[in-house]
């Protein structure tokens, strides 16, 4: 019996192409998944219920990307005063549905309310990363985020302190994978995820999944150096910057 999947990530690390390949295989994803100009394969319902966990702890904004970033003490706080009925009919429904698999960066965080919950803690744990000048690259070129690399490095590393605190508090494991792994050498990477999940992955479901060119990185040196030109443009000739902490209105 397949076991359920829980993907933590930092976002822009290639977690929906993962998460999207592993579904494929009967996991269940939700009654929708959320959209931005791509699927990103996270059940909506669970998305919806983590931005009110980050607004019950008193962060202000609906991601995590934040300087500094959600606290856990506050999240973990909140085992003591939110009701845990409304977590535990989704959890339900997910049972009815699986194996189900949960995606969404914000889980990274908001799983340090969910370990009150036994079927959360007994899952299998992906941790997706991604090489750190691909993502930036991503972040700046496509999402045109005028962001300095040394923050989004910060931001990713508090992602990950925060997930494996989880998993070093219950005496968990994860299984990590790189997305340049997955789109360098896609059979190699399948084989593996095949052997570890008892799955039967084909290269083409990830070619129905990833529209983009495999066997290679997605941007290339040229690609990274615009990005870091993009940046300074964005920061001293049109004056955006990103203040941290970020207070938008969740």
């Amino acid at each position: 019996m397949k076991k359920n999947i829980v993907v933590f990530t930092t976002g822009s690390s290639g977690s929906s192409v993962l998460t999207g390949l592993i579904a494929t295989q009967g996991y269940w994803l939700g009654e929708e998944t959320k959209k931005l100009n791509f699927d990103t394969y996270e059940n909506s319902e669970l998305v919806d219920l983590n931005i009110e966990i980050l607004k019950a702890s008193g962060f202000g904004r609906r991601d995590c990307n934040d300087i500094p970033p959600p606290s856990i003490e506050k999240i973990s706080q909140l085992k003591k005063t939110l009701n845990p009925d409304i977590f535990q009919k989704f959890i339900d429904k997910c049972n009815a549905n699986g194996p189900w698999l949960w995606k969404d960066p914000r889980l990274s965080y908001t799983i340090h309310f969910w370990d009150q919950f036994s079927e959360v803690n007994n899952a299998d744990f992906i941790f997706i990363d991604r090489d750190p000048f691909q993502s930036y690259s991503g972040l700046i070129l496509s999402r045109k985020i005028p962001m300095s690399f040394k923050e989004h490095g910060q931001m990713n590393s508090n992602y990950h302190k925060s997930y494996m605190k989880y998993l070093e508090n219950n005496g968990l494991f994860d299984h990590k994978f790189v997305f340049e792994d997955l789109i360098i050498n896609p059979q190699e990477f399948i084989k593996k995820i095949n052997k570890i999940y008892n799955l039967n992955i084909e290269f083409k479901d990830l070619t129905n999944i990833y529209k983009g060119v495999l066997f290679k990185k997605r941007y290339r040196t040229f690609s990274i150096l615009k990005a870091f030109i993009y940046y300074y443009l964005y920061r001293y000739l049109k004056r955006e910057k990103i203040t941290f902490p970020r207070r938008d209105n969740i």
